[in-house]
């Protein structure tokens, strides 16, 4: 999970992450891959946007393979949270805000900085926030 912030009053537009979320997939190479990635969160994982913020979120399983390639229709077979990305103000004190439902464990990878993912236990993430 990558996170940003943009300094200012705290008023934002949420078309200024989206955008942001747009020049980040470009530094990657995959500008083709973010409308594609925004239209499946949309469809079968979370998009969490707000004036502080985006977040694309998804159930997976941590013994599953890739989270990239994992989609549930029973999020009850799921472990973890997947955050494929997330930028702004709110990055995963927002998320964790806003789950829509408890999962023990919270993963992210820093891509830019060619991490693997981590997964972290959600819990600990609450007491965090």
């Amino acid at each position: 999970m990558e996170t940003n912030c943009i300094g200012g009053n705290g008023e934002r537009n949420v078309n200024v992450w989206l955008q942001e979320a747009k020049e980040f997939y470009a530094k990657l190479g995959e500008a083709h891959n973010f409308e594609r990635d925004l239209g499946d969160y949309l469809r079968d994982g979370y998009v969490v946007s707000t004036p502080n913020g985006i977040i694309f979120g998804k159930p997976v399983r941590r013994d599953g393979g890739s989270p990239d390639r994992q989609w549930y229709d029973n999020p009850k077979e799921c472990d973890a949270w997947f955050v494929k990305f997330a930028s702004g103000d709110c990055g995963i004190k927002h998320f964790i805000n806003t789950m829509p439902f408890f999962l023990p464990f919270t993963g992210w990878m820093r891509v830019m900085k060619n991490k693997p993912i981590t997964w972290w236990d959600t819990k600990k993430l609450f007491r965090r926030n």
